[in-house]
């Protein structure tokens, strides 16, 4: 054996002392290569779109700075960058990824919207000529209400509660752990 596994366990896949499995790469070689143009014809999804063009990871951290500044004010014997820490905790960047996979999902935007949307993101000069349009008008109050809909929508609420109340008990937690 000289460590090497008996593939003869397997039906087929007998080989010779040194010699590679002619039988098996014959079946698998053709597999790859349609396994490897299929991925290569297919569109990306939404999703893969959504975090290849959209700065998240950016707009994350300032979402975390922004609400970091507030706490601040309600939790003074705390640093900010304490509270950020607890902040990332429990306001996680996969929950802003999921938040905005359903709102830039296809059902509310279309191909044409969504790309607008990310070349508008990339370029402020785009977007504020984009202001000036009818399109672009309509394209802000869709996304406005779109928005407005997932801020009213009971289970959004709920999540967003309860999401900010573990931040809250942590950091009061805290602040009388160092009272």
């Amino acid at each position: 054996m000289h460590g090497r596994p008996d593939l003869a366990i397997i039906p087929g896949l007998k080989r010779a002392q040194g010699q590679p499995m002619p039988r098996l790469c014959k079946l698998l070689l053709p597999l790859l290569f349609a396994a490897a143009l299929t991925a290569c014809d297919q569109k990306p999804t939404r999703e893969e779109q959504i975090v290849a063009s959209l700065p998240l990871q950016e707009a994350y951290e300032h979402n975390i700075d922004r609400m970091a500044l507030l706490l601040t004010r309600s939790h003074p014997q705390l640093d900010e960058e304490t509270i950020r820490s607890v902040l990332r905790k429990h306001l996680t960047v996969e929950d802003q990824r999921q938040d905005l996979f359903k709102l830039y999902s296809e059902k509310n935007f279309s191909d044409a919207e969504f790309a607008t949307i990310v070349e508008v993101t990339r370029d402020p000069a785009k977007a504020k000529a984009l202001e000036q349009t009818e399109d672009g008008q309509q394209l802000s109050a869709k996304l406005t209400r779109l928005m407005r809909e997932t801020a009213r929508d009971e289970k959004a609420q709920a999540l967003a509660a309860q999401r900010l109340q573990r931040v809250q008990d942590e950091l009061d937690a805290l602040e009388n752990a160092g009272s």
